[in-house]
């Protein structure tokens, strides 16, 4: 699988847009359950500095990469939304 990007928007009812547009990334990448699996995306990076990094006003053009097993997760933020972009790291 080469790439995936996936938006949430900036409104969304969770308290946590960044972490759950990641977790459901992941999901839509792996194709399998979050929920179902071994992983936790606290075994990586706290969701909740990540959650507040991408919650503030002054974060549009904001981007944090980082990598999880096979893969590396780019997240930015627009106007609107929250960008992840999940890609192999054997590109």
């Amino acid at each position: 699988m080469a790439s995936i990007t996936a938006k949430k928007p900036l409104d969304c009812t969770y308290g946590s847009c960044a972490s759950i547009a990641v977790i459901e990334a992941l999901e839509q990448y792996n194709g399998v359950d979050p929920h179902d699996s071994e992983f936790r995306l606290y075994d990586v990076v706290d969701p909740d500095a990540l959650d507040t990094l991408f919650s503030g006003q002054q974060t549009t053009g904001l981007s944090v990469e980082f990598d999880i097993d096979d893969v590396t997760v780019s997240i930015s933020r627009t106007c609107n939304d929250i960008q992840v972009h999940i890609t192999d790291t054997f590109e």
